[in-house]
């Protein structure tokens, strides 16, 4: 990174991981399957739903609610967990979200009523966070340099490669051996994933020491950059999930698609954008400036004007709708290799984490019904694009702030 010095030195707290060459790659692919295989969580109920419903009698509101609850359990606890993590053995804390996911999602696969599945579902969320909030920190516990770089930005391409993992897995895995298998194997390959990588990692991360803390600022000096980073990815995130969960209708009622081809076609636009986040790992490894690639959330309007503008049919709709999931991604990727360059101490990782976790979840959970209103409150689908755009500037400029001035005198 070239956003000032990290605060993160060989000496600096953070017990590193010795890793060279294919090792390293070998590690962070163990570590990039957890976050991958938790983020199916986000997506594997969406396949069985209507199934499941039937057989349990789940109402509508019911079935939205078991699920959406991992994002909003991420809303409510992204940075308590992350304060509890940052006193454990990462390692295991990665190996206990595994696990805690892989035993609730079986339990879940036994449920025979809403209570119970929501109950799992609530246990699972706390898996998830815990997840993706010490993944993160292992990552950077690898090493320094540009690898790291790469790393922490590939890392951010594992929610839209999840969710479409889920997505498809869960529709072909229940087709053939019903809902209840999908759950089991997905909680199977889960646990076995955390396990697979504990083993490999090895014994060496165990933690992030305390630093005194003369050492660091406090307060909300301490915390200000991570919470403008989080902030920013509150923007971006709740921009790309209010428009991927509106385009499904709005192919519907403007272009005359069905809803099985809108939302095909919503799923594959969601999935081409996870290049833009290895684009992004790409350039930030050869030295190109987050801030730089932060300007690049301005495309997200132009790509919501080309969709909501009605210019030229599908074919156009869709061109604008990828111009929208890989500029996102690309600045997603932006965002997590930016982690080491906005924390004061090597201490405070975890707690950025839980940051982005956190405030991220919000924007999604927010985004979509805040953009509803827009558009019924305008009454027309053009009404996205000037939102878009207000949003994304705000977010552009949060994000470049965060990244502004050196931590260190």
């Amino acid at each position: 990174m070239t956003e000032g010095k990290s605060p993160l030195q060989p000496d600096g707290g953070l017990t590193a991981i010795s890793s060279g060459g294919s090792r390293y790659w070998s590690r962070f692919v163990l570590i990039y399957c957890c976050g991958i295989l938790a983020a199916t969580s986000l997506g594997k109920m969406a396949p069985i739903s209507p199934t499941l419903s039937a057989e349990l009698k789940l109402s509508l509101d019911e079935m939205a609610l078991v699920t959406s609850s991992t994002t909003a359990v991420a809303a409510l606890l992204g940075v308590p967990i992350s304060h509890l993590i940052g006193r454990l053995n990462l390692r295991l804390a990665l190996l206990g979200g595994c696990v805690l996911m892989g035993v609730a999602g079986f339990l879940g696969s036994r449920a025979g009523g809403y209570g119970f599945l929501l109950g799992t579902r609530m246990v699972e969320s706390l898996g998830y966070v815990t997840v993706v909030v010490a993944a993160p920190v292992l990552i950077i516990a690898m090493g320094e340099g540009t690898r790291r770089t790469a790393a922490l930005a590939i890392w951010g391409t594992f929610l839209p490669v999840g969710l479409a993992v889920g997505s498809f897995g869960g529709g072909v895995v229940s087709d053939a051996f019903g809902w209840r298998w999908w759950l089991v194997a997905n909680a199977v390959v889960l646990a076995l994933a955390g396990i697979a990588a504990v083993l490999v990692l090895g014994r060496a991360a165990t933690g992030l020491p305390p630093e005194p803390a003369a050492a660091r600022p406090g307060g909300l000096r301490r915390l200000g950059r991570p919470l403008l980073l989080a902030g920013g990815l509150a923007t971006v995130s709740g921009t790309i999930v209010a428009i991927v969960s509106l385009l499904p209708t709005y192919l519907h009622d403007t272009q005359g698609l069905s809803i099985a081809a809108a939302g095909t076609i919503t799923g594959a636009v969601s999935f081409i954008g996870v290049a833009g986040g290895f684009y992004g790992s790409w350039l930030l490894s050869r030295g190109v400036p987050a801030r730089r690639v932060f300007l690049a959330t301005l495309l997200m309007p132009v790509g919501a004007a080309i969709v909501f503008f009605d210019l030229d049919g599908v074919v156009v709709c869709m061109a604008g709708a990828v111009l929208i999931a890989l500029a996102n991604e690309f600045v997603i990727a932006a965002i997590f290799a930016s982690i080491p360059d906005v924390v004061a101490a090597p201490s405070d990782i975890g707690l950025a984490n839980g940051l982005l976790a956190q405030i991220g979840s919000i924007g999604a959970l927010s985004g979509p019904p805040l953009l509803s209103l827009v558009v019924l409150g305008a009454d027309g689908w053009w009404a996205i694009v000037p939102a878009a755009l207000v949003v994304c500037a705000l977010g552009t400029i949060v994000l470049r702030a965060s990244l502004h001035r050196p931590l260190r005198g």
